[in-house]
């Protein structure tokens, strides 16, 4: 494997030059409608699987991304941002955060990660809008990774570990840029909201021919653009029925040496109810039918046109002053980002926090993310991932937080337990504000 360009340390120190320049204080704000923010954190991580491997390679594939492979990981992110409220019907809030983070046992997972967001908003008289942007440049490894494991019965190559392994994804070259439009009208009991969004993953990684390189981790870039509106109609006080309609355009490219991809369009209606049900119960429900027809050369025997579910939906629980519950179930089809496919994209997340007082505060959670790829592809896997953290106020500008994660997968797929994997995640991290 190649180790990262020379130009990510670069790029790196160019950054955090640039946010310690801009390391203003508040009171140095010019009115009281402008308000600079910055600060800096560092993290160290222990990584007890690097690679999401773990199985021995088959000898027979050199290079091939080895088993347990564990590291030190230090993170440095200084981060600058400034708040501008010149009127009531416009404002904007900007940020920049170059994520410097080193992979001391591992140097070729080194990478740096510029995060710039742009956020606009306002009110109209009565309209609420707000128009986001956000953009991150990973500046890593331009290669791909390559996995050495082999399917035992027919003995072709397994593939990526599960999902196609999202934080190997994401320490590789891409821009990956969203955006986002909202407004919402009220009327009476009743209220509007238009709305889009983008989102464009752009991978910079080399791509090769799976018919001369079968266990080379390709990206394959996706985009998803979507208009839509809803309607809602307020039922009790805090709370309102709603119903929203959306279409939109996803696109995926085809590899060298095939021409099948899964670019499709689709029309989306989905309601429930979202409000404040109770003091201690907010909650958001939202699901239906999600229609996608397939409009490029897709597979033989693949349907292209399908009706999935759709689910966007949250419950926020304050049974005390000081404990808050929150879950979280979203489920949607995408294209699949390691090889032209598609996929059901399903997350099922819980978190308790609770607050001992004003300086401390002890969260835990277990969250289920899953990828259930469409027919003709053999491809199943569940990650089940527990955590504990503690977040500590040491000084005014100054907190701590302690964090655990273990990651242990499930393939449902006969003989693919080389997408299989387990994985700790300990790290310690100090913040201060300037």
């Amino acid at each position: 494997m190649k180790t990262p360009r020379s130009l990510n340390l670069a790029h790196g120190r160019a950054g955090l030059l640039v946010a310690s320049g801009l390391l203003v204080p508040g009171a140095l704000a010019a009115s009281t409608n402008l308000t600079f923010q910055a600060e800096l954190s560092l993290k160290e991580t222990f990584d007890s699987n690097v690679y999401l491997q773990d199985y021995e390679p088959s000898p027979t594939v050199p290079g091939a991304a080895r088993p347990f492979q564990e590291s030190w990981v230090t993170t440095v992110t200084p981060r600058v941002a400034v708040d501008w409220r010149p009127m009531t019907e416009f404002g904007l809030n900007a940020s920049y955060a170059p994520e410097v983070v080193t992979y001391h046992d591992e140097p070729s997972e080194s990478h740096v990660a510029h995060r710039v967001g742009l956020t606009f908003s306002g009110t109209v008289q009565d309209i609420r809008w707000e128009q986001f942007n956000t953009f991150t440049w990973i500046d890593g490894s331009s290669e791909g990774l390559t996995f050495g494991i082999l399917d035992p019965v027919s003995g072709k190559p397994v593939g990526a570990p599960a999902i196609g392994g999202i934080p190997l994804r994401d320490r590789r070259a891409a821009i990956i840029y969203r955006n986002g439009f909202g407004a919402y009208h009220p009327r009476g009991r009743f209220f509007f909201r238009p709305r889009f969004s983008t989102y464009v993953h752009d991978f910079r990684t080399t791509v090769r021919d799976p018919r001369t390189h079968p266990f080379y981790q390709n990206y394959v870039d996706r985009n998803d653009l979507n208009v839509g509106i809803d309607f809602g109609y307020r039922i009790a006080r805090e709370v309102h029925a709603v119903l929203g309609y959306w279409f939109g355009y996803q696109m995926e490219p085809s590899l060298p040496g095939s021409k099948v991809d899964y670019s499709n369009h689709y029309h989306r209606v989905a309601g429930g109810i979202e409000g404040r049900l109770t003091r201690w119960l907010k909650i958001n429900l939202n699901l239906g039918p999600s229609y996608h027809d397939f409009d490029h050369a897709t597979p033989p025997n693949f349907d292209g046109h399908l009706v999935l579910l759709y689910v966007d939906s949250s419950a926020v629980l304050t049974p005390t002053r000081r404990d808050t519950l929150t879950f979280t179930v979203k489920q949607f089809m995408q294209p699949a980002f390691g090889t032209p496919s598609a996929y059901e994209d399903i997350t099922y997340d819980a978190l308790w926090r609770h607050q001992f007082c004003d300086h401390a505060a002890f969260k835990a959670g277990f969250r289920i993310y899953a990828g259930d790829w469409l027919h003709p592809v053999q491809r199943d896997d569940w990650i089940y991932t527990p955590s504990a953290g503690l977040d500590l106020t040491l000084h005014r500008r100054l907190s701590l937080a302690l964090a655990y994660s273990y990651d242990w997968v499930e393939s449902r797929i006969p003989h693919t337990q080389g997408r299989e994997f387990t994985r700790h995640l300990g790290s310690l991290g100090l913040r201060y504000t300037f």
